[in-house]
């Protein structure tokens, strides 16, 4: 299929900038995908986990701290160092009253005071632990250890801190300070970091910022699969969960202090989707930016085919039209370019056409009025010697030798020769003069075939060439015009006998094709030249052709010898509305088809 000029053109223009559109924005597209999936967001979450760490770090050791400094309190110890026998109400109220004036300066949420026999005493702070929970840590005090560490009890995260308190070197008691890990250290953390913060207790959430229910729930499931030690958390990393309507980047850690055989985890969470809209945003950005320069493109494109099509595209309807013969079409190309200068060479080269043709069409028309004239002439003198030669052939001018009948004999072949020779000019004449007149009627196409075979093979008496004939049933009656379309066969049938060598084979087959008549004309002789093929039905060439033959060849003519059969048929052909056309191959035989429509003539004679 060929292709347009502006077709390629704007091809050519389009195809860098879009490709250079899409490499940018594939390009961009992944570096901004790396950055938000691995750059942004995950360094926030580590450094807000990092941080978080470090505030419990900071939060234990005050709480140590401040329970070390109030066991060595004398008002303090001095209470608690009391036996149990000595214990009463007022005591255990002065106690309490002593325990909250204390935690009036630590403010932690848990403030419990226990005796040498780690009976809770006192205890002061928002919250309480339970016995369960505060055991281990009350008996580790009591022998004389410093207990820190998360305190779990079944709804709640304490970060604990319990320590020995003494008097005269005696252990006389224990002193359990604990501040929550819950929604309220949550809601801090968010405010200050940015993140959602949730805390998990053996697959329960001790507290978190998350609103949503399905949020919590697709939390927990997705932990669920995570391992607990800080190696196995420190190797998942980021990892992200679909919310009910958010999807979040999580990462996950266990919550400093905890017992190594415990689940006590914090998450940071930090929603992904900001991210993804900036993302889109930015493809949508790359995408309307390459648009844009693909319209641009485009545009540039356009103009650019225009300045060099439009010009062009007058030379190219000149060119068709001085093909038709009308070398008077204007071309209207102002451009002072190459292509200005162009238009005005071909305008200088179509004169001269112009007068090249007209000076062919003249010589043409002398020399078919010459071969017109020279035909009708020869009739005359070749009638006159046909009289004579009649006239000593019945002894009307006295009796004759036998070597004189065998000379008229001779010359009444080369008045049949000439005859042909003047029926051919006039044939000839009239191909080149377009003056071909048909009287098409319907005949029988089988007639038709064995006709042309009989007279072929009759022209060519003494040649051992077997001729076959194949024609279809079906194809009835054909409007033609039977004389011409006979000649016409003859011509092609008798050429293809001349050129098959004794032995060889002529087929001839009709059959209908498309709405056509098709009769093909095969040999087996010595083929056509491919240069000279595609010119074949020129009379020049085959006159030239005709005469090397008759020069060359060893095979017998039996003809004018002058080549206008094969234009005499192309103008019988042509004339009836048909085609005929030539296949052949040196030394592999010849293949000359005709095709004629099978359509009943509209008026009657037809010219071609």
């Amino acid at each position: 299929m060929r292709t347009s000029l502006r077709g390629r053109i704007l091809a050519i223009t389009v195809l860098t900038p879009l490709t250079l559109g899409l490499a940018a924005y594939i390009t961009v597209h992944r570096n901004v995908q790396q950055h938000v999936d691995s750059t942004s967001i995950h360094e926030n979450l580590r450094h807000s986990a990092s941080v978080f760490e470090s505030m419990l770090a900071v939060r234990q050791r005050a709480l140590v701290g401040g329970a070390q400094v109030i066991a060595q309190d004398p008002r303090f110890f001095s209470l608690v160092m009391l036996g149990p026998s000595q214990q009463d109400r007022r005591f255990i109220a002065t106690v309490k009253g002593m325990a909250r004036d204390f935690n009036k300066i630590t403010r932690t949420d848990l403030f419990e005071v226990f005796d040498r026999n780690g009976k809770l005493l006192a205890s002061v702070g928002e919250s309480h632990s339970s016995r369960e929970a505060r055991e281990a840590m009350v008996r580790a005090s009591l022998r004389g250890h410093l207990a820190a560490g998360v305190l779990v009890q079944t709804d709640d995260h304490f970060q604990a801190a319990c320590t020995t308190v003494r008097a005269d070197g005696r252990i006389v008691g224990a002193l359990l300070l604990g501040a929550q890990i819950g929604d309220g250290l949550a809601n801090e953390l968010r405010t200050q970091m940015r993140s959602e913060v949730t805390f998990i207790s053996d697959g329960r959430i001790t507290g978190t910022t998350l609103t949503e229910p399905a949020d919590r729930k697709a939390l927990l499931e997705r932990i669920k699969g995570l391992g607990t030690s800080a190696g196995e958390l420190a190797a998942t990393g980021v990892i992200k969960v679909k919310g009910k309507s958010s999807t979040w980047l999580t990462l996950a850690g266990r919550i400093p202090g905890a017992s190594e055989g415990e689940s006590e985890l914090y998450v940071m969470q930090r929603s992904y989707d900001p991210e993804i809209e900036f993302l889109h945003r930015m493809q949508l950005d790359l995408g309307l930016l390459a648009v844009l320069a693909v319209l641009g493109a485009l545009f540039t494109g356009f103009v650019l085919s225009e300045e060099i099509t439009r010009p062009i595209g007058k030379l190219v309807r000149s060119a068709q039209e001085m093909e038709r013969g009308n070398f008077d079409w204007p071309i209207e190309v102002k451009n002072h370019d190459e292509i200005g200068y162009l238009a005005q060479r071909f305008r200088d080269m179509r004169e001269r056409e112009r007068a090249f043709v007209s000076s062919l069409q003249e010589a043409a028309r002398l020399k078919s009025e010459f071969i017109s004239v020279a035909s009708h002439e020869l009739r005359t003198p070749i009638s006159v010697i046909q009289g004579y030669r009649d006239l000593l052939a019945d002894g009307s001018l006295g009796s004759l030798e036998p070597r004189q009948t065998q000379a008229l004999s001779a010359i009444a072949d080369c008045l049949r020769q000439l005859t042909q020779v003047a029926e051919e000019a006039t044939h000839v004449a009239q191909v080149e003069g377009e003056r071909i007149v048909v009287n098409p009627q319907p005949y029988p196409v089988t007639s038709l075939i064995d006709q042309s075979c009989a007279q072929a093979m009759t022209t060519a008496s003494g040649r051992k060439v077997e001729v076959k004939r194949k024609v279809e049933d079906k194809l009835g009656n054909m409007w033609i015009d039977p004389p011409m379309i006979t000649q016409a066969l003859v011509h092609l049938i008798g050429n293809a006998i001349r050129f098959t060598p004794d032995g060889g084979r002529v087929e001839v087959k009709a059959f209908e094709e498309h709405g056509h008549l098709t009769v093909q004309v095969r040999d087996t002789g010595v083929g056509i030249e491919a240069d000279k093929l595609s010119r074949l039905f020129d009379r020049s060439l085959l006159l030239r052709d005709s005469r090397e033959h008759h020069s060359s060849s060893s095979l017998e003519f039996k003809s004018s010898g002058l080549g206008f059969g094969l234009a005499i048929v192309r103008g019988i052909v042509e004339a009836h509305g048909g085609t005929v056309s030539a296949e052949s191959k040196p030394n592999k035989g010849s293949t000359f088809t005709i095709r004629l429509p099978r359509v009943e003539p509209k008026s009657q004679p037809k010219a071609a």
